[in-house]
This record gives structure tokens, sequence and C-alpha cells, in this order.
């Protein structure tokens, strides 16, 4: 499982833009095309390399009708896939 405490942060091999509230990410080592959700879109929004995991899903319970608990294991695992993918990278939270 994903430390809560990581901070996420686009691959380099990765560029994304928002339309529409979805996110369209290309992945330019592998040429594949990912598409996220208006949901994923700000999570890959919030991943910028500034907020850990934890920070991500505080934000998600403020914006969206979801309970911390809940918020908090689906930014992990979506995280988690996008790691994966090589859309996004974790490292530690400075200072840590």
């Amino acid at each position: 499982m994903l430390s809560p405490d990581v901070c996420p942060a686009p691959h380099p091999q990765a560029a994304g833009r928002m339309i529409d509230n979805e996110a369209v990410l290309v992945l330019a080592d592998s040429g594949q095309v990912m598409v996220l959700n208006e949901t994923g879109g700000r999570i890959w929004e919030l991943a910028d390399g500034t907020r850990t995991v934890t920070d991500i899903a505080r934000m998600i319970v403020e914006e969206y009708e979801v309970s911390e608990e809940q918020a908090l294991a689906d930014v992990q695992e979506f995280v988690y896939q996008l790691v994966e993918k090589q859309a996004l990278i974790v490292f530690p939270k400075e200072g840590q």
C-alpha cells in the first residue's frame, strides 16, 4: 500500500491538460493517452509535488461528499495506479 505521507508529482515523461473537467494525460515513453474523470483530474491537479497523499485526500473531502477514510483510501489507490502507469512519481515529504 502506498504511504499517505508521500508527495506525488507528475512523472517526467507525462504531460497533462484539463479539458471540460477531465484530465487528458499523454505518457511519452509508452505513447499511451489516459483520460481521467473529474475526480481523477482534480487529484492529478493537486499532485504537484508539494502535497502529501493525506493533504490531497483532505482537499477531496472538502470538495466532494465523501468521508475522510474513503477519500484517503481512494486517493492512495488512485495515486498508486498512476505511479504503476508512470503518470506520477512519489517521493518523501521534505524534512522527513
